[in-house]
């Protein structure tokens, strides 16, 4: 009975792990991709998809277009002219060359397979008489996340400076390096960042340990909780609001 009962144990201890393995591989849906190697680059467009495994990136400052997949099939050739239809739907599709490329994105939420993120374009790509099909991202908006800015706004209340050095708490956006330096208003603070086109998730953050008496000290430590989960954003005329919940939590001003 004993020897069972062992037996038993080890067969559901084994059951388990390759689903607790697979589990640690995936990325959290509630994370924001990291898309700081695009930025870097100055890519603007990105898309991928699985079954077989491919990826393709537009960037129109360098007039250069990507295309490989895993099995080895890969082009680097020059941006053909956008095509735009009244829906939102645009392509791109080569004119000449012994190897042709189309890509199509269609304005429609996408949720890519593997990782179980979500992004905004539906895309087909065609190349050498094959199809592809996966999800695609603009990096022009998430783009603008790179400034500075100054808290606004805070709960619906508006924020006048304060501190040892009569300031506004801030932020200094970095994507393309995956940093974020600024104040509480009181006390330094700089971490790491990342963000997609719907989601930015702000630390760990760390703060100098200047003491910060009164409504100050009050205010630092409920604006660092704020950062402590992915949020929503918006960006918009100057303005970066953050969300959660669909309800605004912070806004900034951009510093001109």
């Amino acid at each position: 009975m004993r020897t069972l009962l062992v037996g038993l144990l080890f067969l559901t201890v084994a059951c388990r792990r390759p689903s607790t393995q697979l589990a640690a591989m995936m990325t959290p849906v509630n994370q924001p991709s990291d898309f700081s190697q695009y930025l870097k680059a100055g890519d603007e467009l990105i898309a991928q998809g699985n079954d077989p495994s491919w990826s393709l990136t537009i960037n129109s400052s360098k007039g250069i277009l990507r295309f490989k997949t895993l099995a080895g099939d890969s082009l680097v050739t020059s941006v053909p002219e956008r095509q735009t239809d009244s829906d939102g739907t645009f392509r791109y599709n080569s004119a000449g060359g012994t190897e042709k490329i189309s890509a199509l994105f269609r304005s429609e939420s996408c949720v890519d397979k593997l990782s179980g993120q979500r992004f905004d374009y539906r895309v087909e790509v065609n190349f050498n008489r094959k199809s592809y099909t996966g999800c695609g991202a603009s990096l022009q908006q998430l783009a603008l996340l790179n400034d500075i800015w100054v808290l606004a706004s805070f709960q619906g209340n508006p924020i006048a400076a304060g501190g040892p050095r009569n300031e506004l708490p801030r932020l200094e956006i970095s994507l393309s390096e995956g940093r974020v330096t600024g104040t509480t208003g009181c006390n330094r603070l700089s971490g790491t960042i990342k963000a997609d086109t719907q989601k930015i998730l702000f630390g760990p953050l760390v703060t100098t340990k200047m003491a910060c008496m009164g409504e100050v000290g009050q205010f630092e430590s409920k604006f660092l909780q704020e950062f402590t989960e992915p949020l929503a954003y918006q960006v918009n005329e100057g303005k970066l609001t953050l969300l959660r919940g669909g309800k605004s939590i912070m806004v900034f001003r951009k510093v001109d």
